[in-house]
This record gives C-alpha cells, sequence and structure tokens, in this order.
C-alpha cells in the first residue's frame, strides 16, 4: 500500500482521471493509457494512484526515457537577453551552494551531462561524476568525455562517498524516498551536501498531469518530507526569476529524530490548481469543437502543447505547423511540423493557437504581428 512520504498516511481519495485516452510524460511523449491521481486526505499530497515496480522503472528511465539522453537540444527558456538553456540555468542556481571543499560531486539522474559539464568545468578542484538510468545517456555521457555510470538507483545499491549529491527533478520521480535519502546519508561524507531540485506546485504547475511523476509536493510538503528522512534543510529557494515552479533545496544530515512532522493540509490548493486547468481544457475543447477554421498553427513545441495535445482534441486535425524558433526548422512534434516564425510569411493559417507559458504571450503578439495572423491563446 502506498504511503504518504510527508504524514505517512495510507488513505488515499481519487483527484483526477483523464478521459482522452491519452497520457503525457516529463520527457513529452504522448502515449495511449489513462492518466490517475490520488491526494492524501491528511495533508493534501498528490500521487499516482499506481505503484511503479522495478520492472517498471527499469522499462521506464532505463529504456523509453527520452529528457536529456538522447543527444537532442535541451530547453531553453526565453529571457530579456535571449534564450538561456536549462542546464546553465541550474548551473548557476545549484554552484554557489557547493563547498568549497568539495571534491566529489556526484549528480543522480544527470542524463548525457549537459548539467554535468558545466559544473566541471566551474568547479575545478572537485571531480564530478553522474549516475543515471538510462543507457543511452551513459553513452553520450561518456562519449563526451564525461564520468557517467549507468545505474538505476531502487534504495539497495551501493554508492561511492560524495561530499555532495546532486539530484535534479529526481525525487518526483523515486516511488520509495526513505530509502534513497537513506542510502544518500550512508555515502555522504561528514560537512557533505545533498541538493535538491524538484517542482512544487505553489505556484500552479501542470507536472500534476506528467504520468511518471509519483509525487507533487509543496514547497511546505517538500520541507517536512526531508526532514522526517533525517535531512536539516539549510537553504530554500522556489523563486527563481526563471525556472518557475520549481524548488531549490540544500540540505545537510541532521541528528537522529523520530517525531514525523505534519504540514498543514494543503489539499486545497493543489485542487484549485486542478480546476484552473481542467477549466483551460474544457475551454480549448469549447473553441476548437465551434471553430469553423481549416488551418490552424501552435505557437511553442515544448511542454505546454504536449499538455493540451493530451489531454484536448487540440492534436485531432487541422493543425498544419507549429511554430518555434528555438527548435530545428522541418522538425516533427507529435507528427506536426515544426518551423521557424518566418515561416508564416509564405504559409498562411487562419489562426495561431498560443501554447506556451502565459508570460510570453505578449512578446509572441509582438512577434507575429508583421505576419497579420489572428492569435488566440489556449489559456490565460
Amino acid at each position: 500500500m502506498r504511503q504518504c512520504p510527508v504524514c505517512r498516511a495510507t488513505a488515499w481519495t481519487p483527484f483526477y482521471e483523464s478521459t482522452t485516452g491519452r497520457v503525457m510524460t516529463g520527457d513529452q511523449r504522448v502515449e495511449p493509457g489513462r492518466l490517475a491521481k490520488v491526494i492524501c486526505p491528511e495533508c493534501g499530497v498528490v500521487a499516482n494512484r499506481e505503484w511503479f515496480s522495478a520492472a517498471d522503472v527499469e522499462r521506464l528511465y532505463g529504456e523509453a526515457y527520452e529528457l536529456n539522453t538522447l543527444g537532442r537540444e535541451e530547453h531553453y527558456f526565453f529571457t530579456s537577453n535571449g534564450p538561456v538553456a536549462r542546464s546553465l540555468v541550474f548551473c548557476d542556481w545549484i554552484a554557489p551552494h557547493i563547498p568549497a571543499t568539495a571534491r566529489r560531486v556526484v549528480e543522480i539522474g544527470c542524463g548525457e551531462g549537459k548539467l554535468l559539464g558545466k559544473l566541471g568545468r566551474l568547479l575545478p578542484q572537485a571531480h564530478c561524476q553522474g549516475i543515471d538510468g538510462s543507457r543511452r545517456a551513459a553513452e553520450l555521457g561518456r562519449a563526451a568525455g564525461l564520468d557517467i555510470r549507468q545505474q538505476l538507483l531502487l534504495g539497495a545499491e551501493p554508492l561511492e562517498t560524495a561530499d555532495v549529491f546532486l539530484l535534479v527533478n529526481v525525487l518526483e520521480h523515486v516511488e520509495d524516498i526513505p530509502a534513497l535519502v537513506a542510502q544518500l546519508a550512508r555515502s555522504l561524507s561528514p560537512g557533505g551536501r545533498i541538493i535538491f531540485c524538484l517542482p512544487v506546485q505553489d505556484y500552479g504547475g501542470y507536472d500534476m498531469f506528467f504520468a511518471e511523476h509519483v509525487w507533487h509536493f509543496t514547497v511546505d510538503h517538500v520541507l517536512h518530507v526531508l526532514a522526517n528522512n533525517g535531512l536539516q534543510v539549510l537553504d530554500t529557494d522556489a523563486a527563481h526569476p526563471i525556472n518557475h515552479g520549481i524548488g531549490l533545496f540544500v540540505c545537510a544530515l541532521a541528528e537522529p529524530s523520530v517525531a514525523v512532522t505534519v504540514p498543514v493540509n494543503q489539499g486545497a490548493m493543489l485542487r484549485d490548481h486542478l480546476r484552473y486547468w481542467e477549466e483551460s481544457f474544457s475551454r480549448a475543447d469549447a473553441w476548437l469543437r465551434d471553430c469553423r477554421l481549416e488551418r490552424l498553427a501552435v505557437f511553442g513545441a515544448g511542454e505546454v502543447f504536449t499538455l493540451f495535445y493530451a489531454f484536448t482534441s487540440l492534436g485531432e486535425g487541422r493543425l498544419v505547423a507549429c511554430i518555434d524558433d528555438t527548435k530545428p526548422d522541418g522538425a516533427m512534434k507529435h507528427g506536426v511540423p515544426v518551423h521557424a516564425t518566418a515561416w508564416l510569411a509564405t504559409h498562411p493559417v487562419d489562426a495561431l493557437l498560443l501554447t506556451v507559458n502565459t508570460k510570453y504571450h505578449p512578446i509572441i503578439r509582438d512577434k507575429v504581428a508583421p505576419y497579420g495572423v489572428p492569435v488566440y491563446p489556449l489559456f490565460t
């Protein structure tokens, strides 16, 4: 029976179940299936209803997972100074929290090593090693000269001692968090640090719709999870100016304690976030149902496009292009060709649907204004 990692309750109630027959994953694949999430009535943590077995984990992360494992261009954030690579954003955020005395830094879930390589160049005094479950990712990283070992960590595998363990967008994928934290604690050097980055639900993100994300925590939830598993949280940051919706948690080993602390129930917050996205899906479906336009394009070939493709009727015909200046021209996204904005000059469309974060909507409207394309946001 699944146990809540925050309050250790074992009773769950239904939270969300999809109806489109499609699910999305955090690496932006869309697959046949039915998404089912549950919520802890005691503290408000949301979780997958079904448990991933060891065989499921091996299949998912050893073979199927595509984020940072295939040698593709990585995600970029739009900024006023131009696009910034995801790995650089994380590197600049994390590096100040790595002690100057660290001589061995291990990134768990490093993928092909985009962040690992940047940290290695920034920390010449330290040996930076990566561990990832993907065979392809490990091979790509080693081909680039990085020290990456292919290994899935399920809580019992031996780890060499390290001064810093780094886990970026990993903890939310882990079924048995206490086992993993205990494994890291056993291998941490005296005075060492364990640094986690993971999605937090305080800002209404949509990762609760990711099929392989086991847990959906608020910042307060994460603080209690870490404290209840023997870690002292030294620093927390969930207000990055670019990397919205992600929390940074810098930890050291705490004195042993058997007390379990439980936060104020935050279920109402997560239900409000769910309601926002369900209403957004419903409005998008209504617009698509009533629309008589034939040639539709979307702006944005990232997570938001995948989200609406999986959970609305967006992908069921009429899409002729996906406009995205950060992707290779002519690439395909869910069977839709990707083109740069300039493509609109010679290929008129009836409407351009915005499938990107709302903070970018004004920028995109200005960018496409010269082409005279009617613009419609799929959510606001």
